[in-house]
């Protein structure tokens, strides 16, 4: 399944992922505030800078446990995933990087822009993890998805894989994590493991791709968490 190619299949195509999480009518609309993360922060639990009191974060806590916000926040997530899945510019990236037109590179390159939307979501305390933790939600069922349309392989055998990519994601953000909060070769060498496999011999192609990265996090950092979760005006800078 991993291999097999996508482009011809897919088209990466619009699709409705959103499920019984749509069904749940309304939009939540925090209020506006003006803020710009710290250029060094992790999506990773473990690495990460508190920015809000405790009082502060155990009021958001009981506010987003209310049933009806949470259904709220969670259709809101798998939204805001298919529309910033829609336009990320596979394309673009998959000729410019001579990447392999297959569902492990559809799935590494969205890899990367939801780690970029971590990052920006993990400095909003206990509602930005919980729209993390959505958003994950709405990728595995992406997954599930497009992977029953790749190839016709037993549900055991696609099980399996879903499991690989999972663990592989799990590693990758923390190597992402590592990248950025470190510097700009600890990033390269994130990049040339896991979107190139190891198996990339052209240092601008990795340039291109640590650049990218730096470009879409400064302008993701200016945005609020209004424009970012309620308005979802995300568009990813063009890929060049």
């Amino acid at each position: 399944m991993l291999c097999v190619p996508v482009r011809s299949i897919l088209a990466f195509q619009s699709r409705t992922v959103c499920c019984a999480a749509i069904k749940s009518n309304g939009l939540i609309y925090p209020n506006h505030t003006n803020f710009t993360i710290s250029k060094r922060y992790a999506v990773t639990d473990l690495v990460g800078v508190n920015t809000k009191s405790k009082i502060s974060d155990f009021i958001d806590r009981f506010q987003i446990m209310n049933p009806l916000n949470k259904s709220k926040y969670e259709a809101n997530s798998w939204i805001l995933y298919e529309k910033l899945v829609d336009q990320i510019p596979f394309d673009q990236i998959m000729t410019k990087l001579d990447l392999p037109d297959t569902f492990n590179s559809w799935f590494i390159i969205t890899e990367l822009h939801l780690w970029m939307i971590f990052v920006r979501l993990m400095n909003e305390g206990t509602r930005g993890t919980m729209i993390r933790n959505f958003i994950m939600e709405a990728l595995w069922n992406d997954v599930e998805f497009r992977s029953k349309k790749l190839a016709t392989v037993s549900s055991d055998v696609r099980h399996r894989q879903i499991k690989e990519l999972s663990d592989q994601l799990r590693g990758a953000l923390v190597g992402y994590d590592e990248g950025w909060l470190n510097n700009d070769m600890v990033l390269a060498s994130m990049v040339w493991r896991r979107v190139f496999n190891k198996e990339c011999n052209d240092p601008e192609k990795i340039e291109l791709v640590v650049k990218y990265i730096r470009k879409q996090m400064s302008i993701l950092q200016l945005q609020t968490f209004d424009s970012l979760f309620t308005k979802k005006d995300v568009k990813w800078i063009k890929f060049v």
